[in-house]
């Protein structure tokens, strides 16, 4: 894959995606001015949210046009989410509100997997009813990964990817991180050689800040920490996830980690991080190009 985006194999590709667009007001705006500012190269939007139809139905979507689904099956304890499919009630999926479920760790051994794979496509066909051309899928909150109690929707997410031509966001190196035991690394081997089959394409690595540092993070502190991360990026194709936002009261109501966010944020339009990624030639690319490859390959 990095040959067809005009790489060599010793490169170091980043995509820079900005998670949660839509989670709030604040995070849509810190994202829709990155974009401006050619600081992230892609996003990933959580349909469910009321902030994302907010955006969607203004119809104005020419700032985020490289934008994938961020899969949704769970809310918070500060912000209920509802599904987008609307035919019957997904029972399995939400409580008495009509609300996801916040436990993952319940959604996983309980969601059946019709109601699943009903709630997964409707989030992407209505962002495709909004004019989102989307470029790739991922999971919001790991809640389709199984990294609870080891019961994932990978397949149907799959299918997914296999029906609307796009690729997923599962980075081939989870299989040598510390944090997984020996079943998962089984299970996501599986995975990965089933999305391979599918010529589904995949990412090589994931990198991120630790997401909820303290509230009396420091930003020269995250800073080293987040040059060091990219002075110790590896070969291939790796995914910066970040999640950026304007502090507002929505955020400080739904997240206790709102000051890393914005940290985040100002990190992007930081001078000294544009430079750093010319510096270590870090080549930068989005789902998209990764999306438009999948779609070539596809119609050989």
């Amino acid at each position: 894959m990095n040959l067809k985006l005009g790489f060599e194999g010793s490169d170091r590709i980043l995509i820079i995606n900005a998670d949660d667009f839509g989670i709030t007001e604040g995070t849509n705006e810190a994202i829709l001015a990155l974009f401006q500012h050619a600081a992230i190269t892609s996003t990933s939007i959580m349909i469910p949210c009321p902030a994302t139809r907010g955006v969607l139905n203004k119809g104005d979507i020419k700032n985020i046009e490289k934008a994938g689904i961020h899969l949704t099956l769970s809310s918070t304890e500060n912000q209920g989410l509802k599904p987008v499919y609307h035919e019957d009630k997904l029972y399995s999926l939400v409580n008495s509100d009509n609300e996801f479920f916040t436990d993952i760790a319940y959604i996983e051994p309980n969601a059946d997997l019709d109601e699943v794979r009903l709630e997964l496509q409707a989030q992407i066909k209505y962002a495709i009813s909004k004019g989102i051309n989307p470029t790739h899928l991922d999971s919001h909150a790991g809640s389709i990964m199984g990294l609870c109690t080891g019961r994932d929707f990978l397949e149907i997410a799959l299918d997914l990817c296999q029906e609307y031509q796009l690729p997923f966001n599962l980075p081939r190196r989870i299989l040598i991180q510390p944090f997984i035991n020996e079943k998962q690394r089984e299970r996501f081997s599986a995975r990965i050689s089933s999305a391979e089959r599918r010529g589904i394409l995949l990412i090589d690595d994931m990198i991120s800040l630790p997401y909820c540092l303290s509230i009396n993070a420091k930003y020269d502190t995250v800073k080293a920490q987040f040059i060091t991360m990219i002075e110790n990026l590896k070969p291939g194709i790796t995914q910066l996830t970040v999640h950026p936002s304007i502090i507002t009261e929505d955020l400080k109501r739904l997240t206790s980690c709102y000051v890393e966010r914005e940290i985040e944020f100002r990190l992007l339009c930081d001078l000294d991080i544009m430079q750093l990624l010319k510096k270590e030639n870090i080549k930068l690319v989005s789902w998209k190009d990764i999306r438009d490859i999948q779609r070539y390959r596809g119609e050989r």
